[in-house]
Parts: C-alpha cells; structure tokens; sequence
C-alpha cells in the first residue's frame, strides 16, 4: 500500500473491529492478512495511536479483557458511528477503485 497507506488503514481498522472484537496485536495480524504489514520499531504505537484516535472520534470503544493471565488488554469494538464511518469509506473507496481501474487500463494502452 505503500504512501497511501495511512488514507487506507482506518477503514480497514474498522472493517477488522466489525468483522470481531479484538485487541492491537490481532489487529496488526489482520491487517498483514490485508498486506498492510506494520514493520520497524513503533510501529505498533502508530497502531495505538490510530486506535486512540478512532475512539475519541466515536467510531470504536474498548473494554478490558483480564480473563487470561498476564496484563490486561484492550479489546476494541466498533459502534454504530463506527459502522457509518465504514459505510462511507466503502463508497469513497468504490470511487477511488474506479478512478485506479480507469487509470491503469489507459495505461497499459501506452505501455
């Protein structure tokens, strides 16, 4: 996903969270299951802090699991601000994928 990765990681963030409740370290798996691959160090404080951001906006809430031993963890959940956001982003990427098929079909025309 490369440079466009940050436009695209919320919505997949939220696509993860409605498809099942789940703390950072599944979600990180889930989005390399995406290819969205979060390497290097901080990487996984990049993810906090886009799953911070998408709570104070309303669009996920958390509860803490301390049903297995070690600390306790955050599993997020998405609400139903959360699910209208995701609406949205479908048909804004529905956009984006016409424009990007119209592109690479005139492309390949030259090439």
């Amino acid at each position: 996903m490369g440079r466009f990765r940050k436009t695209f990681i919320e919505p997949f963030v939220l696509l993860i969270i409605a498809q099942s409740p789940l703390h950072g370290y599944e979600i990180a798996n889930k989005l390399l299951e995406f290819g969205i691959e979060l390497t290097g160090l901080g990487q996984m404080g990049n993810l906090y802090r886009i799953l911070s951001k998408l709570e104070e906006e309303g669009l996920l809430r958390f509860e803490w699991d301390n049903t297995n031993q070690g600390p306790s963890k955050k599993v997020y959940y998405i609400t139903p601000e959360g699910l209208e956001y995701l609406k949205r982003s479908v048909e804004e990427l529905e956009k984006i994928n016409n424009t990007i098929s119209r592109f690479i079909i005139e492309a390949k025309k030259l090439i």
